[in-house]
């Protein structure tokens, strides 16, 4: 085992892993393939789509994993970033992956790996994938975690995939326009393999990259449509249960993009799947006490219009109370003037430890002329907003899946038997 070898536990593993590489996040395909060729984990053995977009990819991989699991197929799911629980990034069959089951992993890719220095990330993405070779799933769904031609899934040639939206984000990484984004998310697609657009506000460069690589472009709106519940492809119409919280859009790209590999779900396990699923962190509603909480992992400026909308069209009559916090490389005047009008009052928790999050102090400054409160811990903003609660008052809890997970974290401690996200 490589030098400064982890103890025993994951909790022990994953801070590991935080100081394994030289950089969180480091874009490229040669170390993570090379690892995964050693590990013999390439080429896939099972079916797999890939999903990538700035938002949406987790409700469309949840609509694929339950699409497949009522149909009676095994699936492994790899998503990224978790809310609570770093096992809820891979999961067998809808349950997450054991720490026992995950520590296998990691000492696999430890052994594996020689001198080649992996990233956090690329350490999580080799684990599911040898869980999902060892577990003989059929289908493995892969969630991209940034971008998508140079992210650690793509090693994997998928059968198809999934591309669900295109907004301006991670743009150190990707380029500051959606032109230069575009591409980066496309070249998850390969040459003969169906590729779905559910964008529907295209920017130049996407369709040309596809065409490049030589895709099989399911464009929606032209080769698919998707309204008022009704699904239309290739001559085919399918009704679709709307789910609370979640655009029916990726959804629906989740079914085209199973028929497009000849795998088209039935009526029955479209309405089954859909009928019961939930996906947490995403206009997550719950009810505690005389108080409406919601939970949304809104963490740039298009999901937080999404959410103000969905709120304005909810409106309550008591105080509704903020607890926010996002990265300091997002949008972060815009995602507070999106939400204008839906909070009587922000609060703002640091996030210790994590250097990339936007500082309370930094997000006052752009609050002035509203009632906000900058806090040192998730524990001390939650803590005051309960103190200032009263029945009929709402709680908006987004941003960040650090921030969302911390709050959701504090309050199932705080409230046993409480089930909001997969632990």
């Amino acid at each position: 085992m490589a030098e400064s070898s982890p103890a025993d536990t994951l909790a022990d593993w994953l801070a590991h892993l935080e100081t394994l590489h030289p950089k969180s996040i480091d874009l490229g395909l040669d170390r993570i393939r090379a690892v995964a060729q050693a590990l013999s984990v390439l080429p896939a053995k099972s079916r797999t789509i890939t999903v990538a977009g700035t938002n949406g990819k987790g409700s469309c991989v949840a609509a694929l994993q339950a699409l497949l699991l009522k149909s009676g197929c095994s699936v492994g799911v790899y998503k990224s970033p978790h809310l609570i629980s770093f096992n809820e990034r891979i999961a067998i069959n809808g349950k997450p992956a054991s720490d026992q089951q995950i520590l296998a992993a990691f000492e696999a890719i430890e052994a594996a790996r020689g001198p080649i220095s992996l990233s956090y990330f690329e350490f999580a993405t080799l684990a599911a994938l040898w869980l999902f070779r060892r577990s003989d799933v059929e289908w493995q769904i892969l969630e991209v975690g940034l971008g998508g031609r140079l992210d650690a899934v793509n090693i994997v040639d998928a059968d198809a995939c999934v591309i669900t939206s295109i907004g301006i984000d991670h743009t150190e990484w990707l380029g500051d326009t959606r032109e230069l984004i575009a591409p980066e998310k496309a070249g998850v697609a390969r040459a003969g393999c169906p590729a779905v657009v559910a964008e529907t506000d295209l920017p130049a460069t996407l369709i040309p990259t596809l065409e490049t690589i030589g895709a099989d472009i399911w464009l929606r709106d032209q080769r698919w449509v998707y309204v008022d519940g009704q699904l239309r492809f290739e001559g085919i119409t399918k009704s679709m249960p709307e789910v609370n919280g979640l655009q029916s859009g990726n959804l629906a790209a989740a079914v085209v993009a199973l028929a497009a590999i000849n795998a088209a779900p039935s009526d029955d396990v479209i309405q089954e799947a859909f009928s019961a699923l939930s996906v947490p962190g995403r206009q997550q509603r719950v009810s505690l006490g005389d108080c409406d909480w919601w939970f949304d992992v809104s963490h740039n400026q298009e999901s937080v219009l999404v959410l103000a909308q969905t709120l304005a069209k909810n409106p309550t009559e008591g105080r509704v109370h903020a607890i926010f916090g996002a990265m300091a490389d997002k949008p972060l005047r815009g995602m507070l003037e999106a939400m204008a009008g839906q909070v009587d009052e922000w609060h703002l928790p640091a996030t210790p430890g994590m250097t990339r999050a936007a500082e309370p102090s930094a997000l006052l400054q752009l609050l002035v002329d509203v009632p906000a409160t900058g806090y040192e811990s998730a524990e001390a903003a939650l803590s005051r907003v309960q103190q200032l609660l009263e029945p009929g008052d709402r709680v908006i809890v987004f941003g960040s899946f650090v921030v969302v997970g911390a709050q959701m974290s504090l309050l199932a401690d705080k409230h046993p038997g409480l089930r909001l996200a997969h632990a």
